[in-house]
């Protein structure tokens, strides 16, 4: 709430209406929550979000729209009625005015507001349209499309929200930095995973020139016979399937690690790579290893990175490698190994990269120390130990930016738009074959010493002495006594042992739950009639889920059709599709839909609180 009342201070009691007020958040300290709540009491009239990309806009509107059951209002318990919540618009092309009048939040992308289309907001809304303009990922904020839109609506408070303050110029934005809070606040607090950095560094390591393999080069020699600089040296490593499977091995590792034990905490990898081509051949590395793996990129249709997602979200991916598509503004908790495949240029965009493991593992589910510390694992020869000691410096300052100005516009990947790209399309040199020989070694760093980091060195030891135990007294060696005390601490193995009855017994459990239990209780709780259909008007029915009002017969099929419809969109796959794991993802899922479905009944129905 500190940020809330920062920004309050700057534009009510202070009254600095005229100067951006900047507020620069860590990834996973509830940013989207406070874009929600920032409207309140301080503006006068409509906000507006604007957001530099896609998925960004689509965590927001996810995170804020009110037919959501688990958006932040409800999840936060802002409100406790649906019909309390502020009306959220998200703009598209063609949408009309009386629509945008109804809201009180507008949600676009930077791209809609570009004063060249004619269905541009610039072209038709006047200037005192919105009282206030919040700027998700603000250090995008100078590109002209976003000036254009300050000075049209001038009338407007603007805060601008970041989480990576860090520029690839060095230039700050405009405004006036009201609050900051730090990395290491958060970590030190368990708001954020604790952060671990690990560098794969082989036992030798030699490249070919021209692919010419009769003559071999240490990174040494390459440098101080001026044949090759530490750019080509980088990018040929990064290309280099021997290298890249020394880090798919390591990562692997450490996946392992934190599934250990029988935990039901899913685990994700997250991995970067340089290009679409490379992407899928780090894919096929960790597919040839077992796993499941999907690449998420900008030339896939929106209904393709759309299922990816949901994928990601229900657990069906150990491995997601993107590139360019989700180094900002995407928060999945379970992602808590990063897999760097390529070279970063610049601090921001490694940051961003980061900053996609640091979500934290609620209490509730996380199991052990080590749920909740992200291992982000690299190849030596990348050489990212730099842009990591300079992230610690910058995450440990204590100085605050205080006047801001930006002029460089960042392209997808988060690079600036400036200079030589490093993907492969831009290779005048050809890169040279990386070969390993021996065995290599890890170098583990980790940014502060939380309280996660001693509890998982504790675990650890404990680990190490009962299977020191274990090997001294079966006369056993370590992969066999590791093996037994897995065994011996599994969970709920029971229930697999006929996977094929669990799996039926799941999916007619989930039908009875609607159709026998909730659907009933919900017609008499609320004495609502079975037969009629007097429920067509309820907000229920509208916008995506209008059409249950043309199938259902009565009130009872229109909520169980509501609930099938909602467990349907969450999973992302039609119900003869699901797995074991999505009915389990279900049933979380409908408990929510349960309480959400309940509060717009009582609204509907004109009930008091204290009547149930």
């Amino acid at each position: 709430m500190q940020g809330y009342y920062k920004v309050y201070e700057h534009f009510i009691v202070r009254n600095k209406k005229r100067t951006h007020a900047i507020v620069v958040l860590p990834t996973g300290v509830g940013k989207t929550g406070l874009m929600g709540l920032l409207p309140f009491h301080i503006c006068e009239g409509r906000a507006l979000i604007i957001t530099p990309q896609l998925t960004i806009k689509d965590t927001v509107v996810d995170s804020l729209d009110p037919e959501n059951p688990e958006s932040f209002w409800y999840k936060r318990k802002i409100f406790n009625k649906v019909h309390e919540t502020p009306t959220l618009v998200e703009f598209e092309r063609g949408i009309k005015r009386e629509i945008l009048d109804a809201a009180n939040i507008v949600v676009l992308n930077i791209h809609k507001l570009q004063a060249r289309l004619n269905s541009s907001p610039l072209n038709y809304l006047p200037k005192d349209y919105f009282d206030m303009i919040i700027i998700d990922e603000a250090h995008h904020s100078t590109a002209n499309t976003w000036v254009e839109t300050i000075n049209h609506f001038n009338k407007a408070k603007v805060v601008k929200l970041t989480g990576t303050p860090i520029r690839t110029d060095g230039v700050e934005l405009a405004g006036e930095l009201v609050y900051k809070y730090k990395l290491s606040q958060a970590m030190a607090k368990g708001y954020v995973k604790s952060l671990r950095n690990i560098e794969y560094i082989p036992e030798q390591l030699f490249l070919t020139i021209d692919k010419d393999e009769t003559k071999q080069y240490t990174v040494e020699e390459l440098l101080a016979l001026g044949l090759r600089d530490e750019d080509w040296i980088r990018r040929s490593v990064a290309y280099s399937k021997e290298c890249s499977e020394s880090v798919v091995k390591e990562s692997l590792k450490l996946l392992e690690n934190k599934r250990r034990d029988g935990s039901k905490v899913p685990h994700k990898i997250i991995a970067v790579a340089c290009s679409i081509d490379h992407a899928e051949q780090i894919k096929r590395l960790y597919v040839e290893k077992g796993y499941s793996a999907e690449v998420i990129h900008s030339r896939q249709t929106p209904e393709e990175r759309s299922e990816i997602k949901q994928d990601i979200e229900n657990h069906r991916v150990d491995v997601i490698i993107h590139v360019a598509m989700l180094g900002e503004g995407y928060d999945h908790p379970y992602l808590s190994v990063a897999a760097i495949f390529r070279p970063f240029r610049s601090e921001l965009p490694y940051e961003q990269f980061i900053g996609r493991v640091l979500r934290v593992i609620p209490d509730k589910e996380a199991e052990k120390a080590d749920d909740n510390i992200a291992d982000v694992v690299s190849h030596h020869n990348l050489q990212l130990s730099e842009l990591w000691e300079k992230y610690k410096i910058e995450l440990q300052e204590s100085e605050v930016i205080k006047h801001l100005q930006d002029e460089n516009l960042l392209d997808d990947s988060g690079e600036s738009s400036k200079g030589t790209s490093s993907g492969a399309g831009a290779d005048i040199i050809p890169l040279g074959l990386a070969k390993e020989r021996g065995t290599g070694t890890l170098i583990t760093d980790t940014y502060l010493n939380t309280e996660l980091i001693k509890k998982q060195k504790e675990e650890e030891r404990k680990q190490k002495e009962n299977i020191d135990k274990l090997k001294e007294l079966l006369h056993i060696d370590y992969e066999q006594a590791l093996a037994i005390y897995n065994q011996t601490r599994t969970k709920d193995t029971a229930a697999f042992k006929r996977p094929d009855l669990y799996f039926a017994n799941r999916k007619k459990n989930l039908d009875d739950q609607i159709r026998e239990i909730l659907v009933p209780q919900l017609i008499t709780k609320f004495h609502i009639n079975q037969s009629e259909k007097n429920l067509a008007d309820c907000r229920l029915f509208n916008g995506k889920y209008l059409w249950i009002k043309s199938k259902a017969t009565n009130n009872g099929a229109m909520l169980a059709m509501y609930f099938n419809a909602y467990l349907r969109g969450e999973i992302g796959k039609k119900r003869e599709e699901w797995k074991v794991s999505d009915f389990d993802i279900a049933f979380e899922k409908l408990a929510i839909a349960e309480e959400f479905v309940e509060k717009i009944l009582m609204e509907y129905l004109h009930l008091d609180d204290e009547e149930y």
